[in-house]
């Protein structure tokens, strides 16, 4: 399969700030994922902790008078700077940065699930030039490979039960044995350029596949998803399997041919 990745011929002598949710998957995916493609200058860092305590954390720090987020005065890389505390060589500083992406978990099975919070994040975190642009995995990171084959065709009607969200198994949840059990992709650094191109394309096709009868502008395109992952959830219990931090690829990078 040739590369779906079509990498801009300038080159921005500013860095992208990857903002993501663990230290672990995350990191390892996306870092492979650069390296495919041969991207660089992308600093990542992980936040740590879910997004709903993000939420918190920006309203502690950024409340106004009503009590509300004030987003106008928000620098993401100097909040970063305090809530991590990092200093020296490790400090980041907006002007270094032409692009900033958040990608944190939908976890709905989360004791502070709050879709009113993630509307509100989902709005104001829509633009990667600006403050930022917010991209939730549903369920969570894994959901990148779960799929049985690279042309899975019953990929665009997967979905999870809340109820294996909440299992756990010897500390991991219900959902990621799930996936080890039944995906295709053992490990991470098996996926080659064509691996990369494909799982970019099932995500993709997807996306556009739950939301082709739908109309929406495009900077409201996330937020509209995950009103219709909220309304999957209050009515069957269910949500659509979709990792829609890979997309940030295609849409920083290149397209989907």
């Amino acid at each position: 399969m040739e590369n779906l990745i079509e990498v801009k011929a300038t080159v921005e002598k500013s860095k992208v700030l990857l903002l993501v949710e663990g230290e672990k998957v995350e990191k390892e995916l996306f870092q492979h994922f650069y390296y495919l493609y041969g991207i660089e200058n992308v600093e990542i860092v992980a936040y740590k902790t879910h997004i709903y305590a993000f939420y918190n954390r920006l309203k502690k720090d950024y409340s106004d008078e009503e009590g509300n987020i004030d987003f106008e005065f928000i620098d993401l890389p100097l909040f970063l700077n305090d809530y991590l505390e990092l200093d020296g060589a490790d400090l980041l500083n907006e002007a270094d940065f032409r692009d900033i992406i958040l990608v944190f978990d939908f976890d709905p099975h989360d004791s502070q699930f709050d879709q009113n919070k993630l509307d509100i994040l989902l709005d104001n975190f829509s633009d990667s030039t600006g403050r930022g642009k917010l991209y939730l995995n549903y369920p969570m990171i894994e959901s990148f490979k779960n799929i049985e084959s690279l042309e899975d065709p019953l990929f665009n009607k997967t979905t999870v039960h809340i109820d294996d969200l909440k299992k756990r198994y010897k500390g991991t949840s219900g959902y990621k044995q799930i996936v080890e059990s039944t995906t295709c992709i053992c490990n991470i650094e098996d996926i080659d350029t064509s691996i990369a191109n494909a799982l970019l394309k099932l995500h993709n096709n997807k996306l556009n596949y739950l939301l082709k009868n739908l109309s929406y502008e495009e900077e409201s395109k996330y937020k509209l998803f995950c009103t219709v992952q909220c309304d999957k959830l209050e009515k069957e219990s269910l949500i659509w399997v979709l990792n829609t931090s890979l997309l940030h690829m295609l849409e920083e990078y290149g397209y989907v041919k």
